[in-house]
């Protein structure tokens, strides 16, 4: 399993900005990062994905590093990966269930084997009344909901999520804590960032502040 390293990294975009981070979550590890200021906790995520450029320092996400990686060296971290931003990123012309079969398809799963593995996963968190759904007609913790199925189809290396309690009631909340759960029980590295710290402490093994690293941007 892969771990992250995080050295004195700084990112900016606009009204949002960390400053000077530095974080080790070791393989198999479950690590939140907290503050009052969300969007400067999601870019921290995001930089870790690959999708914000580091102004300033280094991060290596299983043994990769995010900001000298080329083209395919990222594709191919990021098949590794789970990640679930803050509205979920479904395809929002699709239903929830095609939105995790499409996933399933893209990775060379033949079709009515994508129906029956995500039907199973579907049925295992109770949701297959609402999971024929468009994601553009679905309520927003639906579709955080499905977004973490889809994270996790492939038991990734890593999880990364922007901020889990996004959206969500309490239903939802048990939701993506069972998903945590089992995610952990496979020993998947976590990184995770959330303003709600009653929510997000029991998801993890060690909760970060970083207020100080995002007070510019607050």
């Amino acid at each position: 399993m892969g771990g992250i390293d995080i050295e004195r990294v700084s990112v900016q975009r606009p009204g949002a900005c960390i400053e000077d981070v530095s974080l080790h979550v070791a393989p198999g590890e479950r690590v939140a990062v907290v503050g009052s200021h969300q969007p400067s906790l999601s870019v921290l995520i995001r930089a870790c994905a690959g999708f914000e450029r580091v102004r300033q320092g280094r991060i290596t996400v299983a043994g990769t590093d995010v900001g000298t990686a080329d083209r395919v060296s990222l594709l191919r971290l990021r098949q590794s990966l789970g990640y679930v931003s803050i509205a979920g990123g479904l395809l929002s012309n699709m239903t929830l269930r095609e939105n995790l079969e499409l996933a399933l398809r893209y990775h060379g799963v033949r079709a009515a084997d994508a129906r029956d593995q995500v039907g199973a996963r579907i049925d295992a968190v109770g949701l297959q009344t609402d999971a024929d759904l468009r994601a553009c007609l679905a309520p927003a913790e639906l579709c955080k909901c499905f977004a973490y199925l889809r994270a996790l189809l492939f038991e990734p290396a890593v999880l990364l999520s922007e901020d889990p309690s996004a959206y969500l009631h309490p239903q939802g909340r048990e939701i993506v804590a069972a998903l945590h759960a089992e995610a952990a029980a496979r020993g998947v590295t976590m990184l995770i960032a959330d303003d709600d710290l009653d929510f997000v402490r029991p998801l993890v093994d060690r909760v970060v502040p970083l207020e100080a690293a995002v007070e510019v941007a607050s």
